[in-house]
């Protein structure tokens, strides 16, 4: 078993990267998906833990949607339209960091970009079914998914800048005495 301890250094470091989403940032420039990557990669050999990054985002985005997007809805809200999806993109992310091997340089950033990858395919995918402003044929699918590139391109650059920040962060962690 695990101290204690050996789960401060990964969820201190989770916590601070997700505080990103409360700061002015361009569209989807953010450590999310860094969080999800690493976050897996982090717990891998650790039972159930892959959930530690998942309640992490929840939390950040029930404080988004109710105290900063507060005055969209009159009432408490404990999900959005789509958030399945969104959540089903993330959790590949998770998977996909606990199956990697290695996190740094090239093999860490063609990590970054294949998890991005599967979360704009399982996102994007959500976004366009069942979605009356969108035809839902190929064509409909398509139209998602091109609309989307700009917003894939920022939140893979935001997982490669601060997932390298982070993975710095983390290596750093036996200095602070919580290796």
């Amino acid at each position: 078993m695990r101290s204690f301890s050996s789960y401060l250094a990964p969820a201190g470091i989770l916590i601070l990267a997700l505080s990103t989403r409360f700061l002015p940032h361009f569209p989807n420039f953010t450590a999310v998906g860094a969080v999800a990557l690493l976050g897996g990669f982090w717990t891998k050999d650790r039972p159930a833990a892959f959930l530690l990054p998942l309640l992490l985002l929840y939390v950040s985005d029930m404080v988004l949607n109710n105290l900063l997007y507060a005055s969209v809805s009159s009432s408490f809200t404990w999900g959005y339209p789509g958030m399945v999806w969104v959540y089903v993109g993330h959790l590949a992310m998770i998977f996909w960091g606990q199956n990697a091997s290695r996190m740094q340089g090239i093999a860490g950033a063609g990590h970054a970009v294949v998890a991005n990858v599967l979360f704009f395919a399982l996102s994007n995918f959500g976004f366009w079914l069942g979605n009356p402003a969108l035809s839902q044929s190929t064509y409909g699918l398509l139209t998602a998914y091109l609309a989307a590139i700009p917003f894939f391109v920022s939140s893979t650059a935001g997982t490669l800048v601060f997932g390298a920040i982070m993975q710095w962060a983390y290596s750093k962690r036996s200095v602070l005495g919580i290796a």
